[in-house]
């Protein structure tokens, strides 16, 4: 599919349902290779400084990172009359909506799809839908959880006080703690050491509790970020084996975004996500025939 040079409104809206659905945009994800969207498309593009920068199409935007996407947005507020959101919401509803209570904005609320965990803002006045974000990041079960209390003391103490400090916590807030490793692994590098060992002693210990797809992404996420941390080609391997659909299922997905089940959507984001972190092996993996074997489902992917 080419992305066009301008929608019409009825376009712009299908635009706007099948992000909110699926996480997609005319078929294309975050994690798809970036060279698919700029086929055959016009797109200005803009540099942000640290390696960040925007390619735009109008309607949407794709935003990188050190030459990864790392979403989508759909700035519906470049609509002459963005979408009013009660409107579309019963179209929506069937992949699972809830609002996102830790985002606290006036004059905003948002609303996460759990299907394909796309994020919309609406403009509380007007009723209607300002943009609709789309992170690589897949589907993960459970709601946003706030930080557990502690993290960054707990990871200073030394390491035979660790298990007592993370059994207090239940599993769906161990995640939090990898964020805040990320987090301290920027504003306080001199300590980068101890905030992996402790990242990956969390990552060890979920390893059990976690889905393994979930524990796949998790772990190779956390340790992309971190090259050297473990050694070239087990990023791959762990990713491959967790894959929650196999190729005779990908190949017969539909190819109408409706015609998608809410299990379907998720599971292909998924697949889709580990996949990608298992082709940005650090360094690179010699050639994986498993990984070559997807490449021409990937399309179909997201």
């Amino acid at each position: 599919m080419i992305i066009p040079p301008r929608w019409s409104r009825a376009e712009a809206i299908e635009v706007c349902l099948e992000a909110m659905a699926t996480g997609r945009v005319h078929g294309f994800s975050p994690n798809h290779d970036p060279d698919y969207l700029a086929m055959n498309s016009s797109f200005t593009q803009s540099g942000l400084g640290r390696g960040s920068m925007v390619r735009d199409w109008g309607l949407f935007e794709a935003h990188f990172v050190s030459g990864r996407c790392e979403c989508f947005v759909v700035q519906a507020h470049r609509m002459r009359k963005p979408p009013r959101w009660k409107k579309l919401r019963d179209q929506i509803e069937p992949y699972g909506v809830e609002p996102v209570a830790h985002l606290q904005v006036p004059g905003s609320e948002y609303f996460r799809v759990l299907a394909s965990d796309s994020q919309i803002c609406v403009d509380t006045e007007s009723g209607r839908i300002m943009k609709i974000s789309v992170a690589a990041r897949p589907p993960l079960p459970g709601p946003v959880r706030p930080l557990p209390p502690g993290i960054r003391a707990a990871a200073l103490r030394q390491r035979e006080t660790w298990d007592g400090w993370l059994d207090r916590l239940p599993p769906d807030r161990w995640a939090g703690c990898l964020a805040r490793m990320s987090y301290l692994h920027t504003m306080e590098p001199a300590r980068r050491e101890t905030w992996t060992a402790f990242g990956l002693w969390v990552l060890d210990r979920a390893r059990a509790v976690w889905p393994a797809d979930e524990w796949a992404w998790r772990w190779s996420d956390f340790v992309l970020d971190r090259p050297g941390s473990v050694p070239a080609g087990e990023i791959a391997a762990a990713c491959l084996a967790a894959l929650p659909m196999s190729r005779v299922e990908a190949a017969e997905l539909p190819r109408d975004w409706r015609a998608r089940t809410t299990e379907e959507i998720r599971l292909s984001r998924m697949t889709l996500a580990l996949i990608r972190n298992a082709a940005l092996d650090v360094p690179a993996p010699p050639p994986v025939p498993d990984l070559a074997a997807w490449r021409p489902l990937l399309r179909g992917l997201g």
